[in-house]
């Protein structure tokens, strides 16, 4: 007789879903980080958050407005419907992405997260019947067919909460998966000096502004880099639009230089 699989009973991330205690989640960021697994600290993280019904500091529950506005006016169009969200975690930032007609490849490092995500998406009707190929994978170690092979590539907050050693590595390879004529959108924290930025523990980390030069060093062109009014806060969300120019061609990012759990 076949034995019948459990179906996992995810959180609900409305309202009173309580956040992961941090005394819970940092420890993991710290003993994955001693062992040089910069990465592995994500899925236990996500088995945590189930296992005690609650989010994870990154969950909103709804996809980053600033998606869905760049959407609704992109600063370029791309040339293709085919799109990549990078560390997709549990979809938020998938579903309109479906709504305008793209083919959605959805990449996340923790397996939690994709089950979670899937779920989600078959609940509200916006990707868990096919329409997204939800894929584990490491960022830091991108698959070869990936490289170049989307028109819009999505990142959202990924970066900050990767520690300084692995960034450029990151960055590199959100660049590498942008098609020729490709765009990549990258909406990231930045510090607003540097005194600010060593002052915050992370993570998450925020970036300093010239860390986005690795997207240009992998052969991106920035088309523009917008952000609210600068106020006298420690950090500032920004949004870059960044395109890889036709007739380039993408480059496999280098060997991470830490290994990572996946």
């Amino acid at each position: 007789m076949r034995r019948r699989h459990r179906r996992v009973v995810f959180p609900a991330l409305d309202a009173v879903t309580p956040p992961l205690l941090d005394e819970v989640w940092r420890p993991l960021v710290e003993e994955h980080l001693e062992a040089g697994s910069p990465c592995g600290w994500f899925e236990p993280a996500y088995q945590a958050a189930v296992a005690r019904g609650a989010r994870l500091p990154w969950h909103e529950g709804a996809a980053h407005p600033w998606l869905v506005d760049w959407l609704d006016a992109p600063v370029h169009t791309p040339p293709g419907r085919r799109a990549l969200v990078t560390g997709c975690g549990v979809g938020d930032d998938v579903a309109p992405l479906v709504a305008e007609g793209y083919e959605v490849t959805a990449l996340d490092i923790a397996p939690t997260a994709i089950m979670w995500a899937h779920q989600r998406a078959d609940e509200r009707g916006g990707g868990g019947d096919g329409t997204v190929a939800w894929r584990t994978g490491d960022l830091l170690d991108l698959e070869a067919s990936l490289v170049g092979a989307f028109d819009l590539v999505v990142e959202i907050h990924t970066v900050p909460w990767l520690p300084g050693v692995v960034r450029d590595a990151a960055m590199a390879a959100v660049g590498a998966a942008v098609a020729p004529g490709g765009v990549a959108v990258v909406i990231t924290e930045l510090a607003t000096s540097e005194a600010e930025r060593s002052r915050l523990p992370g993570p998450p980390w925020p970036q300093a502004p010239s860390e986005l030069a690795a997207y240009r060093a992998g052969g991106l062109v920035r088309l523009a880099l917008e952000h609210p009014p600068a106020e006298s806060e420690a950090t500032m969300e920004v949004r870059g639009t960044w395109q890889r120019p036709t007739g380039t061609d993408p480059v496999a990012p280098p060997v991470r230089p830490l290994p990572t759990v996946g």
